[in-house]
C-alpha cells in the first residue's frame, strides 16, 4: 500500500483522523513503502506513536461490557428525565378586541389585550424570569429580589423585581411604550437604560426616546389588581387609578397588609370599601382626598 508524503507529514504534526491513522498502520503492515523510504528503527517509532495517539481498541470482559451498558442506560435515563422536566416555551395569542388574564408560573399576572402574542416558559428557573411580548400587556410582577423579571419587546427590555407596569409593542412596528404604575423598573435598549418612577412613561419611536408623565386615563382603562399587596402598593395604585390623594394614619404603617382583589372599572368608593373591609381599617372621603384610619381611632379628619 502506498500513502502520500502529505499524509506522513500530517501524521508527524499529530493531525491525522482515526481513518488516516488506520491507513498509516496498514502501510506499515504490508511492507510496501513505495517512494517513501523508512530509516531502520523508524517503523517501530511510528508504531509507538500510533499506539500512543489512537484510541485503544481492546476486547473487554463481558462483565465490563454489561457494566458499561448499564452506566450508559442510566445516563440516557437521566438525560431523558431532564428533557422531560425541562421548561417548555408556551405561547398565548390574543385576537384583536379581546382581553385575557394569565397567571404565570411565579404567580405574577399579565393582562393581555389583543392583538398580542406572549411567550413565556412553563417554569421559571432560579435565575432571571424572561418573557417576550408583541402587543399590549399590563404586568403585576411577584417580587423576588434574586430573580429579576424581564419583558422583551423587540430591542427594548423592561426589567423589574416586583412592580406593576404596562408595555405596548404593536406587531410590525418598532415603537415601544412602557408605563410604570408602582414600584421601579429599568427600561433598556442597546446601551441606553433609564429607571422609571411611578406614573412615568417612556416611549421609543425609531431612534427617538421620550419620557413623560402617564395620563390618568391610562390607568382607568385597565384592571385594578392586587395580589397580597402591602400598604404602599395599595395607596400608589389607588392614587394612580382614580387620581385621588390618600393619607394613611401612621398607626397603619406598622401593620402587615395583604390585600388581594381584582376590580374592572368600578367606582372608587366600591373598591375602597372592599379594601377597607379586607384590611380592617376605616376610611373617609372628602373631595379628591381619602383618609385611611385604624378601627380604634375615633378621630375624623
Amino acid at each position: 500500500m502506498n500513502i502520500s508524503k502529505t499524509l506522513i507529514d500530517k501524521f508527524a504534526r499529530g493531525e491525522c483522523t482515526d481513518a488516516e491513522l488506520a491507513d498509516v498502520a496498514l502501510w506499515l503492515q504490508d511492507g510496501e513503502t513505495g517512494d517513501i523510504p523508512l530509516i531502520p528503527g523508524n517503523r517501530d517509532a511510528i508504531w509507538l506513536k500510533i499506539e500512543a495517539r489512537r484510541k485503544p481498541v481492546r476486547r473487554l470482559p463481558l462483565r465490563w461490557v454489561a457494566a458499561a451498558a448499564a452506566v450508559l442506560l442510566a445516563g440516557a435515563a437521566v438525560y431523558g428525565l431532564r428533557l422531560l422536566n425541562a421548561p417548555r416555551e408556551l405561547t398565548v395569542q390574543v385576537a384583536e378586541g379581546k382581553t385575557t388574564r394569565l397567571v404565570l408560573p411565579d404567580s405574577s399576572v399579565v393582562f393581555l389585550k389583543g392583538p398580542s402574542i406572549f411567550r413565556y416558559p412553563s417554569r421559571f428557573g432560579s435565575g432571571a424570569r424572561i418573557v417576550h411580548l408583541t402587543g399590549n400587556g399590563a404586568f403585576e410582577v411577584r417580587g423576588n429580589a434574586g430573580s429579576p423579571f424581564t419583558v422583551v419587546s423587540g430591542s427594548v427590555k423592561t426589567t423589574a423585581l416586583g412592580t406593576s407596569f404596562e408595555v405596548h409593542a404593536p406587531a410590525g412596528s418598532n415603537d415601544v411604550n412602557v408605563w410604570l404604575r408602582y414600584g421601579k423598573v429599568v427600561v433598556s435598549r442597546d446601551r441606553d437604560s433609564l429607571y422609571l418612577k411611578p406614573g412615568e412613561a417612556i416611549g421609543y419611536t425609531g431612534a427617538k426616546r421620550t419620557l413623560r408623565r402617564a395620563a390618568p386615563e391610562t390607568y382607568r382603562s385597565g384592571v385594578l389588581y392586587f395580589n397580597r399587596a402591602g400598604l404602599e402598593e395599595v395607596i400608589t395604585k389607588l392614587e394612580n387609578y382614580y387620581n385621588i390623594h390618600i393619607v394613611a394614619d401612621s398607626a397603619l404603617t406598622s401593620r402587615e397588609w395583604q390585600v388581594t382583589g381584582e376590580f374592572v372599572r368600578e367606582e372608587p368608593e366600591f373598591v375602597i370599601r372592599n379594601i377597607a373591609f379586607i384590611a380592617d381599617v376605616k376610611y373617609r372621603i372628602k373631595g379628591d382626598s381619602l383618609w385611611l384610619l385604624p378601627q380604634t381611632n375615633q378621630q375624623e379628619p
